[in-house]
């Protein structure tokens, strides 16, 4: 059995960032410039075996994974917690079953790594954001989410926050298309203090999720080894990994 790397102080924390496209630019751009966090390299999420090699190289503490598909993420998992790093995974759609959760688990655990999964492209707006403001509301009646058409199926239902905020009575959930030229989300929450909440252009993605990821290493960091969800951590951990948080 592995014994778990040592982490630095949250002030001197090292991270590998691994991703492609703009979502993965955008978490190597955050993470650079976020006092927090020392990123020591950023590579490509193609090919496992660079990443591994990033990782043990720089002694990172951890990795950031934005893969294009579920069966990448697979194997750039398999291949940080070899090394004894641990991960923040965004997991795309439609993510890993029950075998494929319970065998990451198993290896985390052995490794004495500890995996954190932010499920789904759009767990930002669609999951995170309600549940977060709907933590403001004393009551809520209703939730409507408004989403780009670039986000997905308006039938996937809430996300795994959203769902246990509200204890699985998730019927006055609605998502529903965004309209207008630019990308918008908008978020309107009807209960006991009404909320309504506009985000437009690219940080409704890209930035956003990057945000999202780099805000949950604190969680990370404080978990026992093994693999999380992003709904069974501390949510406050989630949006401050440092005075000023990630900018």
């Amino acid at each position: 059995m592995r014994t778990r790397r040592p982490t630095r102080a949250v002030a001197t924390t090292r991270v590998v960032c691994a991703g492609d496209a703009e979502t993965g630019r955008a978490i190597a751009a955050s993470a650079a410039r976020h006092p927090g966090l020392e990123m020591v390299a950023a590579v490509s999420a193609q090919d496992a075996s660079t990443v591994a090699a990033a990782v043990a190289e720089a002694q990172a503490d951890v990795a950031l994974l934005a893969p294009a598909s579920p069966e990448v993420a697979s194997a750039l998992v398999e291949a940080v917690v070899a090394t004894g790093a641990s991960a923040v995974v965004l997991l795309p759609s439609p993510g890993w079953g029950e075998t494929e959760l319970a065998r990451h688990r198993a290896a985390a655990v052995a490794a004495g790594s500890a995996l954190l999964l932010i499920e789904g492209e759009d767990a930002l707006v669609r999951d995170v954001l309600p549940a977060v403001l709907a933590l403001a509301c004393v009551s809520v009646d209703r939730v409507d989410v408004h989403v780009p058409a670039s986000s997905g199926s308006l039938d996937d239902g809430p996300g795994p926050l959203l769902s246990s905020l509200l204890r699985g009575d998730t019927a006055g959930v609605r998502f529903l298309p965004s309209e207008g030229e630019t990308p918008c989300a908008r978020i309107s929450i009807v209960g006991d203090g009404n909320i309504e909440f506009v985000m437009e252009g690219e940080a409704i993605r890209d930035g956003g999720r990057a945000g999202l990821v780099i805000n949950a290493i604190p969680a990370l960091l404080e978990a026992r080894p093994g693999l999380h969800r992003l709904v069974e951590l501390p949510l406050p951990h989630a949006w401050a990994i440092h005075a000023g948080g990630a900018e």
